[in-house]
């Protein structure tokens, strides 16, 4: 089990201290005035506002969603609001090309553009610019990514390569959510509700002025889920709890200057049922319980020179501790990012950086999961030029750029990239990209032994390798967007992916005694083509639709030198077809009835079958203060299962249909 010293308990005393402070600190002091109308994020944009919405995500400085080179979608909090979703992965599913599916109550596999898996190795996913991929795995923990949705201001998703401004791993698209800055929650937010699986949650947030120019929020947050069942009507024992509580410091520090600082802490269980080898020879499916809990903070100084010309740093620090019976960890990661954009004459734009990342570990081992060594140290250190060329001014744009990084696993790694965008008027835009990116090996495939399966008197068994290399991406893509109404929007995304060096599993020639062993190698290629089609049409002043489609194929090939049986499965591990509907009705009174129609194509090789799933949302503004909701999800059928984690030990869980209610109160 992990060991907890005394160091690391006074740590997270301190930061829990620090929070409960600024929380009695907030509701203490005077409470502003309330607005005479809706808070922004309560109103409707129009469909020119949501063409003018601007993303830093393509290349790290601000650009309108409709001039951006790359396939970009963004969710605002109008989305996250109507969506009546509770945990960011479900908010996801409305993004074209994105892959989610629930595993069980507290686990989802969520991917881009194929290879979906509990561990998605090929996402990024950043909270405000810092990344929360994990080094351990190559993936996304999302069981400990939240935070307020309200205080959520926007979610960018982009699909296909990020490498070259965010680095290694921002191979198939990055998820950036972005919170808003303190200033614009100011005052109260209480909610709560409950229902038959969300049995459970509430929010507190609160925000006001530190001076005259900085402002601050606190907020605290507790939620219970219940378990689900699996496909023979037996408890998943997949019961989620967690709590959460953080803070976020904005000052106006000059004119041209501002300081930003923001934390969080949490702790939780998530529990599961896997299947187990408990030593050779054993194995049993047991009530797994997880104890995970962490910390981190951040600090960011921007300062603008002009409207051309900035400069950023930010450092952070994050822990997480997970203990549990297969494999207990604990994860400090310390990382350092600069940023400098500047113009180089009339037609230059120039944004280049630096960031490094340590990551150090301690990790328990247990039969089933081992590593070798159980602590190590990591670095992760990059460097990136960007440059945006002006053709014709307001026409044609061509962006050149490339990252180099060194890290721990793989060595030196360069992931260039070029972008040419063209919009003939102020209605058309036509874009094309090729990109190269790189996955690097994690810590996991570099050193580890896993026992997952067990026949009497052997073990199979696989395990690491030190001489891997980093799996790359080749990709080429197309895009056209057109405001082809004054009530009507279409983005088109094309691309073709090309992957060499992926991961297979290949035999052991002289396994030890009662074992079959297999070690992880790159000796696997794969193609990756699809199309992605998102639309908003305004019906009406009062009635917005959203429709979004998905075409993918992927086709996987081993190496002639492979003798890998199964490492093709993913062929079938994503869906070929996704459609997803989205209505917003504003009704009289203060009503609001809000619609998502899904349809996820089969997953042939995982044993899931296509599904339709229906959520319906119906809210009433009682006043300016006070919102009232009630949510059903999944309300076509009882209940269905969207993945197989299998390979993970994880036993199949159903998601159930579920209603729950929620009161917000704004003050």
């Amino acid at each position: 089990m992990m060991r907890i010293d005394a160091t690391k308990n006074k740590r997270y005393r301190g930061l829990n201290l620090l929070v409960c402070s600024l929380l009695l600190a907030g509701f203490s002091t005077g409470v502003p005035e309330s607005s005479e109308s809706l808070p922004a994020d309560l109103t409707k944009l129009s469909l020119e506002q949501l063409m003018d919405i601007e993303v830093t995500s393509v290349s790290k400085k601000p650009e309108k969603v409709a001039e951006a080179a790359a396939a970009v979608f963004v969710i605002n909090q109008e989305d996250i609001r109507r969506s009546g979703a509770t945990h960011i992965p479900e908010v996801l599913r409305m993004v074209p090309g994105v892959e989610v599916a629930r595993v069980d109550s507290n686990k989802w596999a969520v991917s881009m553009r194929g290879f979906n898996n509990l561990f998605a190795r090929k996402l990024l996913v950043l909270i405000d610019g810092r990344s929360v991929y994990t080094g351990l795995f190559s993936g996304t923990f999302w069981d400990t990514q939240d935070t307020v949705l309200e205080d959520v201001e926007r979610i960018e998703v982009i699909r296909g390569p990020g490498a070259t401004v965010w680095g290694a791993n921002a191979v198939n698209g990055v998820i950036n959510i972005i919170t808003k800055d303190a200033g614009k929650t100011q005052g109260g937010l209480v909610s709560a509700g409950g229902g038959n699986v969300e049995q459970g949650f509430t929010t507190m947030r609160y925000g006001d002025k530190l001076g005259e120019n900085a402002h601050y929020r606190v907020y605290g947050k507790w939620f219970n889920r219940d378990s689900f069942e699996d496909p023979n009507g037996v408890d998943s024992n997949d019961d989620w709890t967690a709590t959460r509580g953080g803070f976020r410091v904005d000052w106006d520090v000059s004119e041209n200057s501002e300081l930003t600082f923001q934390g969080d802490v949490y702790n939780g269980d998530s529990n599961t049922r896997r299947f187990t080898v408990l030593a050779p020879g054993t194995s049993a499916v047991v009530n797994e319980s997880q104890d995970v809990k962490g910390a981190n903070i951040m600090a960011r100084w921007s300062r603008k020179f002009s409207d051309q010309s900035d400069l950023k740093v930010q450092f952070y620090y994050n822990e997480e501790d997970r203990e549990g019976p297969v494999f207990s960890q604990d994860i400090d990661i310390l990382d350092l990012d600069i940023q400098h954009r500047f113009a180089l004459g009339d037609r230059h734009d120039l944004v280049w950086g630096m960031n490094g990342r340590v990551m150090i570990d301690e990790l328990d081992n247990s039969f089933a999961l081992s590593f070798n060594p159980e602590s190590d140290t990591n670095y992760f250190v990059n460097a990136f030029v960007q440059d945006q060329i002006t053709l014709i001014p307001n026409r044609l744009k061509f962006t050149l750029g490339t990252k180099l990084g060194h890290n721990s696993f793989s060595g030196f790694e360069i992931q260039p990239s070029g972008r040419l965008l063209w919009t003939p008027n102020d209605r058309h835009t036509v874009w094309t990209a090729v990109s190269r990116a790189v996955r690097t090996p994690s810590r996991f495939e570099d050193s580890f032994t896993l026992n997952f399966l067990t026949v009497p008197f052997n073990t199979f068994q696989v395990t690491g390798n030190t001489e891997l290399k980093s799996e790359n991406l080749l990709a080429y893509e197309l895009g056209y967007r057109v405001k082809a109404a004054k009530n009507f929007f279409l983005d088109i995304a094309t691309f073709y992916n090309f992957y060499d060096d992926l991961l297979t599993n290949e035999p052991v020639a002289t396994p030890p005694p009662g074992f079959t062993t297999s070690q992880v190698n790159n000796l696997m290629k794969g193609e990756a083509w699809g199309v992605e089609v998102a639309s908003t049409w305004d019906v009406f002043d009062f009635w917005r639709i959203k429709a979004a489609f998905t075409w993918f194929e992927l086709d996987l090939f081993l190496d002639p030198a492979s003798q890998s049986p199964s490492s093709t499965l993913a062929n079938g591990a994503s869906p070929q077809f996704q459609v997803n509907f989205r209505s917003y009705l504003d009704l009289p009174n203060g009503w609001e009835l809000d619609t998502a129609l899904n349809y996820v194509d089969e997953l042939p090789d995982l044993g899931i079958e296509d599904y339709v799933r229906l959520d319906l949302r119906l809210g009433w503004h009682v006043s300016q203060q006070v919102e009232l909701s009630v949510t059903g999800q999944n309300l076509l059928e009882p209940n269905h299962q969207e993945f197989n984690a299998i390979a993970g030990g994880i036993q199949p869980a159903l998601v159930p249909r579920s209603v729950y209610g929620k009161v917000t109160l704004r003050f």
